[in-house]
Formats: structure tokens, C-alpha cells, sequence
């Protein structure tokens, strides 16, 4: 299990734009699950959208792109170098997340080419898949 201060010893990201809050599950390079608690306080849920308020697909995208990104830097960020999303594949929506949601995002290593590595992601809110594709990163 990872907290909050080691994912930030493996990936550059920082709040506002962290969309970890803890690891549960990892095994290096190879697969993460992680954790994300959706804030009601975020100020973008006044925009999207007033009086339903759901939490933009990018942000799961986001938070996917980071678990993959703790899954490559694992055990150590030197371990990989930089990485950086390349490409969202095959990405669906498949119910809206609310407010004051947790979610379950994992990843998985499917393959790899050269500087590429091909990502499989899942996100799930209370057991129930919301979104889930591919991600293609590249690792310096």
C-alpha cells in the first residue's frame, strides 16, 4: 500500500491536478489499483452541471493515466524514467460518477514496444465498472 506521499515520489503530479489520494494494490510494472475520493467541494461541479452535478470523463482518464504511471514507476521513479500519455484507445463511459464517489481505478500492463507501453484501465465506483479502454504511454 502507498500513501499519499509516496505516490508523489513516483509521479510529478500535484494538487490540484493529483488525482490519487492512495495505492491499495501494486505489483511493479505490472498491475496497480488505486483509490480516488471525488470531492463534492471541487469547484468544477458548479459547471458541470448545475443542479447535476457529474464528474467529467477526463478526470477518469486522468486518474487512470496516473495509476499506470505509479504501476511503471514502481519501486522507484529511476526505476523508468519520465512517462507521459500518449494516446487514450478505445475509452468508454459507461455510467456517470457523482459527487462524493470513491473511485477504484486499475491498471494492467498488456504489451509493450519499444519506448510505448499499452495499458488496460478499469474504473469502478462501489464494484460497478464506469469507464474503462486503453492507455498508450511513453516511457523515456
Amino acid at each position: 500500500m502507498l500513501d499519499k506521499e509516496a505516490i508523489l515520489n513516483l509521479i510529478p503530479h500535484r494538487p490540484p491536478f493529483l488525482w490519487l489520494d492512495r495505492v491499495v494494490e501494486i505489483e511493479a510494472g505490472v498491475r496497480c489499483v488505486a483509490l480516488k475520493f471525488v470531492d463534492p467541494a471541487e469547484p468544477f461541479f458548479a459547471g458541470h452541471f448545475p443542479g447535476n452535478a457529474i464528474l467529467p470523463g477526463v478526470f477518469l482518464i486522468e486518474a487512470a493515466a496516473q495509476t499506470a504511471g505509479v504501476m511503471m514507476g514502481a519501486p522507484s521513479p529511476s526505476a523508468i524514467g519520465e512517462r507521459l500519455l500518449a494516446a487514450v484507445n478505445r475509452f468508454k463511459f459507461l455510467r456517470s460518477v457523482s459527487p462524493g464517489s470513491e473511485l477504484w481505478i486499475e491498471t494492467r500492463k498488456i504489451a509493450q514496444a519499444g519506448p510505448l507501453v499499452y495499458v488496460e484501465a478499469t474504473v469502478r465506483v462501489e464494484g460497478e465498472v464506469v469507464a474503462r479502454g486503453e492507455l498508450s504511454v511513453y516511457s523515456a
